[in-house]
């Protein structure tokens, strides 16, 4: 599977329209670098290449993409410019999430009519009333 085609990644990548899929992936793969502290988005960027660092609209879309998964969970704000990681990496905080929706669709599946059932209905004439 190419990285173009993960929904995961395409979803990220909706909100920052300057950052690839790649560099997206670049930006997580240095969030899973950062160990158990608190980090700047500084310190990211830092961690980027420099096609992404020295560029000032990339850099705020790294900034964005922080934000978004600050939305979604995975990172928390304990300052205005400061981020914690809830999990060591994106993937293991989406996968309770994963398991958690896996029980409520099943638990959520609508009951299906037996074919016989089906088949009655559609094929019963409408009564009319007699006078």
């Amino acid at each position: 599977m190419k990285e173009s085609d993960n929904p995961i990644l395409k979803m990220l990548s909706w909100k920052v329209r300057k950052l690839t899929i790649d560099e997206v992936v670049q930006v997580l793969g240095s969030l899973s670098t950062i160990e158990d502290r608190v980090f700047s988005l500084t310190d990211v960027v830092n961690l980027l290449p420099r096609d992404i660092s020295e560029n000032r609209q990339k850099r705020r879309s790294v900034g964005t993409l922080l934000q978004n998964l600050a939305d979604l969970g995975y990172l928390s704000k304990p300052s205005e410019r400061k981020w914690v990681k809830n999990a060591p990496t994106f993937s293991h905080y989406l996968n309770q999430f994963i398991l958690e929706l896996s029980s409520l669709e099943k638990s959520f599946q609508p009951q299906r009519q037996s074919e016989k059932e089906r088949i009655v209905k559609v094929l019963e004439k409408p009564r009319r009333l007699l006078r």
